[in-house]
């Protein structure tokens, strides 16, 4: 079989991997922590919910994590927690747009070209502009979802909120 090294971009290579995990299978069984515990804390201490829909509840400007459980394994789950910007999905960079009249603003990569920015801010307002007409439109390749869950949460809650979200299969219903 030829390589195709020379004809994939990054970005089509981190599609692949993320379409071969999607219909990887991983089962719930065995993996440590409690899930109700775990739904506590993504909507409560973790305040998860305010950038990630479940079931049609929460967020939209971090992905939806509605069957997160069966498209990623219990160590991508724990590795986007603990350090959100190590392996972003394409189209989760940073945008920030500083406009002529020097107010800024950031948030989370809905569309970036030579000619364009569209982003999503924290509020989940959206935001499109032309490059030509503001100051600077610049994309990190960072995450916006905050690296201090590590810290906030001890070992026992972190695994109560990894056995939540490996739980997640599509059939939970918004409240």
């Amino acid at each position: 079989m030829p390589g195709f090294a020379a004809d994939l971009r990054d970005e089509d290579i981190r599609r692949i991997i993320a379409f071969i995990r999607s219909i990887a299978r991983h089962d719930v069984a065995g993996i440590p922590g409690d899930r109700t515990r775990g739904k506590e804390l993504f909507w409560g201490k973790g305040g998860c919910g305010a950038c990630h829909l479940v079931g049609g509840r929460g967020g939209r400007m971090g992905p939806d994590l509605t069957r997160i459980g069966p498209q990623r394994s219990l160590q991508y789950l724990r590795d986007a927690v603990l350090a959100p910007s190590k392996d972003m999905l394409p189209g989760t960079a940073t945008i920030t747009v500083v406009q002529h009249d020097g107010k800024k603003l950031v948030g989370v990569e809905r569309g970036f070209d030579n000619f364009s920015a569209q982003l999503m801010d924290v509020s989940g307002n959206y935001y499109s502009f032309l490059k030509s007409d503001v100051q600077s439109a610049t994309r990190e390749n960072r995450s916006l979802m905050p690296d201090q869950y590590g810290r906030l949460f001890p070992p026992a809650e972190m695994d109560d909120l990894l056995a939540y979200l490996v739980s997640l299969r599509g059939t939970e219903a918004p409240r």
